[in-house]
């Protein structure tokens, strides 16, 4: 017999240690399972936008972070698009709020500790092997080498490839998407802004990033995403190729810069059937809580654990966990940000075969004011949603501009090439 706890969370990252904050909120026995040691690193953009925001501040996470110098919010920055428009404005007074860039080493520890802080106990070094649930008893036995705990409520928080699920069957397939990041040393860079992506044809509906960190480091990282011609296994020619034949990349830069070896993370994109069971849930990467067009995962993986939280205090207090009852944390992740993730997949889809609409969208936040590009960038950022394409503010004069790309580049081309013919 093991011990006994209401819930066991298996994966301390920011979506299951989200999830054992919020239960601990209520007091419910939470078991926080952790397979490394803290600190332990996670291969990522380090980007985290206003939404995963709010509930780092709620945990007091977000100012632990500040007042260590352990952040920094993007306040200039923008895109490169296809054919090299250079997108850069200075977001500092976006009311919708900035980004921020913070170390997934430093971060993931930050919420683990502050779940363990409010009651949440937290194993590290605890290697999930197994589990299994006793019906008839109606508990889960979770098995760590030669240790047992028992809950009664088992959330899987075990990453993209979740091997868990996929050894319960509740996911069926392996994940879609993969990115890459290393470390450029500060000091030895010439990037002078705090954030650009670059939207490279052949890499889009994915692209590459730099993110500054507070002490001049810079995350480079570059994202595969379905869709397009790129496919995971060209990963690390992408990454590399990109530094070196990219010349706006190249020029941002500099010459001089030192840079570590590419690691690179799956990804599981756009949400999975079912992420429930009987007296079970899964959240974040596992769940596929990451959106279709951007590679974000770190707001949807927060949400939906609170949204998990909220589904399991509620089970607990009428004494159901069936997985009848339990669906209803699925459908309050769509109705929150999942209902998102078919129209980005669209998108993704559409920006892959139509690079030009990427820039048209750089043209026509060049030509108009700040308050566009940040309409644009909140829309992106998931503060706005994706409906707001259509307001006639932004929907006029990026149709018009997306009307002159193609005009530009796919028929004018095509004309000069076949009027010489019949001369």
């Amino acid at each position: 017999m093991g011990d006994l706890y209401d819930v066991a969370i298996v994966g301390a990252g920011p979506a299951g240690a989200t999830c054992a904050w919020y239960l601990a909120q209520h007091d419910i026995e939470v078991l926080l399972l952790e397979k490394a040691k803290f600190p332990r690193d996670k291969f990522c953009g380090d980007a985290v936008i206003p939404r995963a925001q709010r509930h780092l501040q709620r945990m007091g996470v977000l100012q632990q972070l500040i007042d260590a110098g352990e952040c920094l919010f993007t306040t200039s920055g923008g895109f490169v698009s296809p054919t090299g428009i250079e997108c850069l404005s200075d977001s500092a007074e976006n009311p919708s709020g900035t980004p921020m860039s913070v170390k997934r080493i430093i971060m993931d520890e930050r919420i683990a500790r502050a779940a363990q802080s409010v009651g949440a106990e937290l194993v590290e070094e605890a290697a999930v092997d197994k589990v299994v649930f006793d019906e008839r008893a109606g508990r889960w036995a979770v098995r760590s080498g030669s240790r047992r705990f028992e809950a009664r409520v088992l959330v899987l928080a075990d990453g993209a490839q979740s091997k868990l699920a996929r050894s319960l069957g509740i996911v069926q397939d392996g994940p879609q998407a993969i990115c890459s990041r290393a470390f450029v040393d500060g000091g030895t860079h010439d990037f002078e802004t705090d954030g650009i992506c670059y939207m490279e044809r052949d890499l889009l509906p994915g692209y590459a990033a730099i993110f500054r960190h507070p002490n001049d480091e810079l995350n480079y990282c570059a994202y595969i995403i379905p869709g397009g011609k790129a496919v995971p296994s060209d990963l690390k020619a992408i990454h590399y190729g990109l530094l070196e034949n990219n010349p706006i990349l190249r020029r941002h830069l500099g010459s001089g810069y030192q840079i570590e070896p590419m690691r690179g993370a799956w990804l599981r994109l756009g949400g999975i059937p079912k992420s429930y069971g009987d007296s079970l849930l899964i959240v974040g990467d596992a769940a596929g809580h990451i959106d279709p067009l951007t590679g974000e995962g770190i707001q949807f993986a927060m949400e939906g654990a609170e949204r998990a939280a909220e589904t399991l205090v509620e089970a607990f207090r009428v004494g159901r966990f069936d997985e009848r009852f339990l669906s209803a944390y699925q459908d309050a992740c769509h109705r929150e940000f999942a209902h998102k993730f078919p129209l980005a997949r669209k998108a993704s889809e559409l920006m892959a075969r139509y690079p030009e609409l990427v820039d048209s969208m750089a043209r026509v936040a060049n030509e108009r004011d700040d308050e566009f590009f940040f309409a644009w960038a909140d829309i992106m950022m998931g503060e706005a949603p994706w409906s707001h394409f259509l307001k006639p503010k932004l929907a006029l004069p990026l149709a018009a501009a997306s009307i002159r790309e193609l005009v530009t580049q796919r028929l004018l081309p095509l004309g000069q090439r076949v009027l010489p013919g019949r001369a």
